[in-house]
């Protein structure tokens, strides 16, 4: 099996962030003509890579999401090491695929787990995978959530005092807010998908 510890760009030219600032013009003209990436070291030890578009195009285009699961879905009830490499490259990967992506390889594992549970041999990868993408789902879900709505009478921004799992609907979150301006309250709701309703005033209790 391959090696993911070492870094997929290690073999790329790097520089200093200092050498950036004072290469500027000539540096991006090297990645931009030449096609060939960069990575930049900073002061506190991070790197990040400037690259050409046409580098990120792959995984941008959308047969990127219908490729990786089909190949989720071939390995799928397989006692091969294919479950394993699978699970492990969406997993680390999970925050460059989409919404739908999500949503779709979520619902292939849980009807794989409620029908064939007892004849999948992988099945605690597949549980392991389940997990990470709603987990995904739910931080964007939270993120989502925590966007700055105006208040409905002043029109200053609220301030979320918390959200919670909604106990009637799966997937939906309640949302308390305060208007530090005009000291009301208010309650909105939230789905995984992004849809929000209308803000309301809330009353404690």
């Amino acid at each position: 099996m391959m090696n993911y510890e070492a870094s997929p760009f290690q073999d790329y030219e790097s520089i200093t962030i200092d050498e950036l600032k004072d290469q500027a013009n000539s540096l991006l003209n090297l990645v931009t003509d030449e096609q060939r990436p960069l990575r930049v070291c900073m002061n506190n030890g991070k790197e990040f890579l400037l690259c050409p578009q046409d580098l990120l195009a792959p995984i941008c285009d959308s047969d990127f999401r219908l490729i990786l699961l089909s190949a989720m879905r071939y390995a799928m009830g397989r006692n091969t090491y294919m479950p394993v490499v699978v699970s492990n490259y969406i997993k680390r990967h999970i925050r460059l695929l989409d919404d739908k992506f999500l949503a779709l390889a979520a619902d292939d594992i849980r009807r794989l787990l409620e029908d064939y549970a007892e004849h999948e041999l992988n099945s605690n990868f597949w549980q392991g995978l389940l997990d990470a993408l709603e987990t995904e789902q739910r931080e964007r879900a939270t993120r989502e959530v925590r966007k700055t709505r105006p208040c409905p009478v002043c029109g200053k921004p609220l301030e979320v005092m918390s959200i919670t799992d909604n106990q009637h609907s799966p997937g939906r979150f309640d949302v308390i807010a305060h208007c530090p301006n005009c000291h009301s309250d208010y309650e909105w709701f939230c789905d995984k998908d992004g849809g929000v309703s209308d803000v309301k005033q809330y009353f404690f209790g």
